[in-house]
């Protein structure tokens, strides 16, 4: 899948571009940005916090992902989804789930999820523009412009952390110079459109952010002014109220020369003791924020208000840069705690300002008390009448003149909130910078195709080196010349080892009819009367036995005489797989324990005849070599048209030798993933360099798929089956069990 790099370039001013600090604005110096937003490397910080990507995510509205999924790639469906789905409920698995979405018709549609092993599948239906409700979810579904009526996909509900944990993590910053301050933000991933409006949206919010921090002391101090305000213009209308009553019901207009100059000093001395309590009212203010570990918010500035003690603003000024420092660092930060201590140290330090400043505070205010009861002395010396209006504009004056100095003192921080902005700038809209991962794609390939090549030829080298033992006809043929005259595939027969009858009908019973055919051949046996064969194998389990009793079960099927005899004189198996416990057999017939009547079994459900190997004796080999086991051999060819030898395999001993001179045919019988290569190659070496006659193969346990006859089979059951179903009913009912 290709990587696609995105990004875009902001400078960030590290001096601040706000009004300047000079002239008349210089009592406004404290609605600037602190320094410590104002240190580049803390707003890269800032620029990548969770916080900022979690507004970034909120503006784009992403709550809803869209994609298709296909044999080999994932495809994200960002901006081209034909649906648009609305939620106004979630359940908590709603969030773990991939739904499927089909537009089954131009105005319905089908949500599913496939079941698993822990929960049963859900499927809903629904409506274009119509809310449907589960316990799952509520949507409203919508078609976009991009939908089509076979519209299918994927969906899935994101939570806003979702997508934070994927965007903040792929963030990435870098200065485009040494020593400049223009940053460049990247974000790589497989959807590039949507990390493009992720990181205009993250610079939009960063700018936002900006600015909110250098208004957020004007805006603190418009608030601690407007709860000023709110006592004082209540005053000031009673106090107006009072002075013109006074003056309307002793029809007073003004006072004399003398009361007009006290007057006017008593306006300096209520001016003062304006400042004297805001002063109070501030420090009041810092001192509930000290003890209260208020942390919502900034300290308003002391010299917002016209407090300009330089220990007490220095001191404000550091306590704001260490809260920054902190904030920035997160809860988790080593550093947190050490800010948090440092804090704490100013704190105590501020408060311990406060107490001085609290003192000069009485100090100061006891000289003004002092002075101003001396001039409300001359004050109460006027005539009386003239005295109570000295008094009413007096108080009304206080009032007045406190309630136009904290106006403007507002204006003046509005002022500053609206010449506020930011001190970064946003170069250019993010960019596709293009695909990350095209050589490594390139590479990819190059790779994948050299593997895809090697893979399976080593595969192939690697499965004939190990290959140990025969898998088919064709390492048959790599050894040996000799006729392969048929195949039998798997089959179960631990109930009964005689397949042949009890399914007579079955593919089976079939390649054993092809067999005896072709042992016709090999031994000439249309033209005598009589025909004995020899079945060994390579080493035992090859199923010799097994071939053997079904050999002679398909002779029997034809009405022949025949008759089974069990020559493995070392670990006979013959009459434990026909259920026959018979203690006397060909061993003691040949050291004249018995006569030959006594040994020949004749089994209800067998239609042939079976001699057993008898007693084990401890010269099976001398015994097999006998005169009278070649004259037993002639007056069974006498009596029966088939003589069937199961003897030993003679790839383990030489008693089959023996015999193969004696008899008509020599049946070797080689099993399919059993029989060894090697073992089978020395053997059949063997044969070939003693002149051995008449030797044919047969291989056996072969898997059905790969036997040759039944894919036939198959193919020409289907073949009747297209064309005559009738031929196809009688091909069932002769072929099958």
């Amino acid at each position: 899948m290709p990587i696609y790099k995105t990004s875009a370039r902001v400078i960030i001013d590290e001096g601040g571009r706000g009004v300047g600090s000079t002239g008349a604005a210089a009592v406004m110096q404290g609605f600037n940005v602190q320094s410590g937003f104002r240190n580049v490397n803390n707003q890269i910080i800032m620029f990548g916090s969770r916080d900022l990507t979690a507004r970034a995510v909120g503006r784009l509205g992403l709550d809803v992902d869209y994609f298709t999924v296909g044999r080999f790639k994932t495809n994200n469906l960002y901006k081209r989804n034909p649906v648009e789905i609305k939620h106004d409920y979630l359940s908590g698995n709603a969030y773990s789930m991939e739904f499927k979405f089909e537009s089954v018709d131009d105005s319905s549609f089908k949500i599913s999820v496939e079941g698993n092993k822990k929960q049963d599948g859900f499927s809903i239906t629904g409506k274009y523009g119509v809310p449907v409700k589960n316990s799952m979810f509520f949507i409203t579904v919508n078609k976009t412009d991009f939908f089509t009526p076979k519209a299918e996909f994927y969906f899935r509900f994101r939570s806003k952390e979702s997508w934070v944990s994927d965007f903040n993590p792929r963030l990435n910053f870098r200065f485009v110079m040494d020593r400049s301050s223009v940053v460049e933000v990247s974000l790589t991933g497989l959807v590039a459109e949507r990390d493009k409006d992720f990181i205009d949206a993250l610079c939009i919010e960063f700018l936002a952010d900006n600015l909110e921090r250098k208004n957020e002391a004007a805006i603190r101090t418009i608030e601690f002014i407007d709860s000023q305000l709110f006592g004082i213009a209540d005053s000031l209308h009673a106090a107006e109220s009072r002075l013109r009553e006074f003056r309307t019901e002793n029809k007073m207009v003004d006072v004399s020369a003398y009361g007009s100059t006290l007057m006017n000093q008593i306006n300096n001395y209520d001016q003062k003791r304006i400042e004297l309590n805001l002063k109070k009212t501030y420090l009041d203010y810092l001192s509930d924020y000290l003890k209260g570990n208020i942390e919502d918010g900034r300290i308003v500035i002391p010299s917002s208000l016209g407090i300009t003690d330089p220990m007490l603003m220095t001191l404000v000024k550091e306590l704001v840069e260490l809260q920054t420092r902190r904030d920035e660092m997160g809860v988790q930060s080593p550093h947190y705690r050490k800010y948090q201590s440092q804090i704490d140290v100013k704190k105590v330090a501020l408060l311990e300002v406060l107490n001085n400043m609290y003192d000069n505070y009485n100090i100061e205010l006891a000289n003004f008390n002092k002075q101003y009861n001396i001039l409300m002395e001359r004050i109460a010396a006027l005539p009386d009448k003239e005295s109570q209006m000295v008094n009413y504009q007096r108080v009304f004056r206080i009032h007045d003149n406190y309630y136009t100095f904290l106006m403007q003192k507002r204006a003046e921080a509005q002022i500053q909130k609206a010449s506020n902005s930011p001190d970064n700038i946003i170069l250019g809209q993010a960019t596709l910078g293009g695909v990350m991962n095209g050589g490594v794609k390139s590479k990819k390939y190059t790779q994948n195709l050299t593997i895809g090549l090697i893979l399976p030829m080593v595969f192939i080298f690697l499965r004939e080196f190990l290959n140990l033992t025969i898998k088919d006809k064709n390492d048959i043929k790599k050894y040996t010349r000799y006729e392969i005259i048929g195949t039998i595939q798997k089959g179960k027969y631990e109930q009964n080892p005689l397949l042949v009858k009890k399914q007579p009908k079955s593919i089976f019973a079939e390649s054993f009819r092809l067999i005896r055919t072709r042992l016709e051949f090999v031994a000439k046996t249309h033209e005598n009367k009589s025909a004995s064969m020899l079945v060994t194998s390579t080493e035992s389990g090859d199923g010799k036995s097994f071939f053997s009793i079904n050999l002679a079960g398909i002779y029997a099927m034809e009405k022949k005489r025949a008759i089974l005899v069990d020559l493995d004189l070392r670990r006979p198996s013959i009459g434990k797989s026909l259920s026959l416990h018979k203690n006397k057999g060909i061993s003691n017939y040949l050291i004249g324990q018995v006569e030959l009547e006594d040994i020949i079994i004749q089994k209800e459900g067998y239609d042939f005849d079976v001699i057993l190997s008898g007693t084990i004796p401890p010269n099976p080999g001398e015994l097999v070599k006998s005169e009278k086991l070649k004259e037993l051999l002639e007056i069974l060819k006498e009596r029966y048209e088939y003589v069937i030898i199961d003897t030993s395999p003679i790839g383990l001993v030489g008693d089959a030798y023996a015999l193969t001179h004696m008899v008509d045919t020599n049946i070797f019988v080689v099993r399919q993933e059993k029989t060894s290569k090697s073992f089978f190659k020395n053997v059949v070496e063997q044969l070939k360099q003693d002149n051995i006659p008449n030797v044919c193969i047969v291989m056996n346990g072969v898997d059905a798929q790969n036997n040759e006859y039944s894919t036939y089979h198959g193919y020409m059951k289907k073949s009747y089956y297209t064309k005559n179903n009738k031929a196809n009913q009688y091909y069932n009912d002769y072929y099958d069990s």
